[in-house]
């Protein structure tokens, strides 16, 4: 990092008071513990993040700055002129974790590199049981209930089994196609790190200019369980839904989307009674979070070229709860859903998966990852598997 100081920034900022606008900082991905190492090209003191984004887009900045990083326990930061993959990403090794990282995103986005201009939205729904959307008397929330009437769902991918029925290897095991003896986060412990490969570092390594975003409130989805060579990180104010999908309609918004995007709804881990499908208040969470991925799918579908592109849609969860809470073996607790749909707003196209899965035993290795692998054309070597019933190649 570049220590020296520009006092002349520091004293402009502390006389104007630089009009900060509050909402600058939304517009940067937002990665914790990390920072790019070297190329940096200002440095400003005694100033918040807020202050940092707004300095960045400042007109007499705008030509050049495109991400900071910010000094933790001293309110300061570097202005770059990189970003992490201008440079082959970011450092997040430092002694004491002491940094953050902010990235303006590409007013354009970078170009989709899969044949056929295949992207994936991964829907994460934190303790979503997977008996909770088809039943007499479940909430059916609407937006889901569409992507199901037009794709495929599978209303019982078991989570658990050899490992706890807890977020971390929840995860762990969507995102890789592995148990957590093999992925290593075998609990919510944040310095547990992911042994296999994240499903989106792997859409990396076959399409190196592919991007990945990632949007989560917990705090592990964007540390250890995260991709290690993300594009886009934010983390949202717990439980914050409007700004996960807010974030989700600003990728949404570029010319080129990122190629995979998780996005990640923490409302329906509700520890209060109850886990129950038919829970009055299990269900107003369900719903709620339906309205939010019900905006996200409005700007899928408005995207200029969207019909020329091909998005599949996956819905699923990392365990499911049994009264107040979750982490062991019921099997209430094991169950997840899954929701495969490539042709929501596009019913021409040829659909990747149709119908009721639920019939045919899955784990939740055999969940999301196999299917995003297939519908991208990338081999899947880990040892899920995905639905027979699934494939358009």
């Amino acid at each position: 990092m570049n220590i020296a100081l520009s006092w002349l920034a520091t004293l402009t900022l502390a006389l104007t008071g630089q009009a900060t606008n509050a909402a600058s900082v939304d517009r940067f991905a937002f990665t914790p513990n990390a920072a790019i190492s070297g190329y940096n090209r200002e440095h400003l003191g005694n100033v918040t993040p807020e202050q940092c984004a707004s300095a960045c887009l400042d007109s007499s900045r705008a030509n050049w700055c495109v991400s900071f990083d910010y000094y933790k326990t001293q309110s300061q930061c570097d202005l770059s002129d990189k970003r992490a993959a201008d440079i082959g990403g970011l450092k997040t090794d430092y002694a004491g974790n002491p940094y953050d990282h902010y990235s303006l995103g590409p007013v354009d986005g970078r170009p989709n590199p899969v044949p056929g201009d295949r992207h994936v939205l991964l829907i994460g729904l934190d303790g979503l049981r997977g008996d909770a959307l088809i039943c007499e008397g479940c909430a059916k929330p609407p937006t889901i209930s569409a992507l199901i009437a037009d794709g495929a769902f599978h209303g019982n991918v078991l989570a658990g089994g050899g490992q706890a029925t807890v977020s971390g290897p929840g995860w762990g095991s969507v995102f890789t196609g592995y148990w957590a003896d093999q992925h290593g986060v075998t609990g919510n412990d944040i310095n547990l790190p992911l042994k296999k490969p994240h499903v989106f570092d792997l859409i990396k390594q076959a399409y190196p200019t592919a991007t990945t975003a990632v949007v989560a409130d917990w705090a592990n989805l964007t540390a250890n369980l995260r991709p290690k060579q993300a594009d886009y990180v934010v983390a949202n104010a717990a439980k914050d839904s409007r700004r996960a999908a807010d974030a989700v309609k600003q990728w949404l918004s570029q010319t080129h989307a990122p190629t995979a995007i998780f996005y990640y709804l923490h409302n329906p881990d509700i520890h209060a009674c109850c886990y129950d499908p038919l829970n009055a208040n299990y269900q107003q969470k369900i719903l709620a979070e339906d309205a939010q991925i019900k905006q996200v799918l409005d700007a899928l579908v408005r995207r200029p070229n969207y019909a020329q592109e091909q998005w599949l849609i996956v819905l699923t969860s990392d365990h499911g709860g049994l009264s107040t809470g979750h982490g062991g073996q019921s099997a209430q607790e094991r169950s997840t859903p899954l929701v495969l749909n490539n042709t929501y707003g596009q019913p021409q196209r040829t659909a990747y998966c149709r119908g009721d899965l639920t019939a045919t035993s899955l784990t939740q290795i055999d969940g999301a990852t196999p299917h995003i692998l297939d519908f991208l054309g990338i081999a899947n070597t880990s040892p899920g598997s995905k639905s027979p019933s699934c494939g358009t190649r």
